[in-house]
């Protein structure tokens, strides 16, 4: 496994810097718990092969490893923040597969976050395959 992760200079951003590098991690190693407190209860996911997910069916696929990411290397961040409300920006190298299909690639992907209860949680999710 492996996790790389490259950001835009910023001590504000910090908190998002450590959010993604969770993210990355928990979706590696399959972390159920750790996307659960990732991932708000209304978390959305158009993955790398363009299907759109659930919160419940991205951890699920995740866990059972039928989306698997062995690798992942994220560069050229940007955060802009709204108030409770705040969107990362940026490119994505994985290597992985979903089902039995190859998804690795580089990816220009966007996160969106909102505060609940005090802490950020992750809502929606894209990513397109830069060509």
């Amino acid at each position: 496994m492996s996790v790389s992760i490259a950001f835009a200079e910023g001590a504000a951003d910090q908190v998002f810097r450590d959010l993604e590098n969770r993210i990355s991690h928990a979706v590696m190693t399959g972390d159920a718990a750790e996307m659960n407190k990732l991932f708000a209860s209304d978390y959305t996911s158009v993955g790398v092969s363009g299907k759109i997910r659930s919160r419940a069916e991205v951890i699920d696929d995740y866990s059972k490893r039928t989306l698997a990411i062995s690798a992942a290397e994220t560069e050229k961040i940007t955060v802009r923040e709204y108030g409770e409300i705040a969107i990362v920006v940026g490119f994505i190298t994985v290597s992985g597969k979903e089902g039995g299909a190859d998804i690795s690639g580089r990816y220009a992907f966007t996160r969106v976050y909102k505060q609940e209860s005090g802490e950020w949680r992750a809502v929606s999710f894209q990513a397109t395959l830069v060509k």
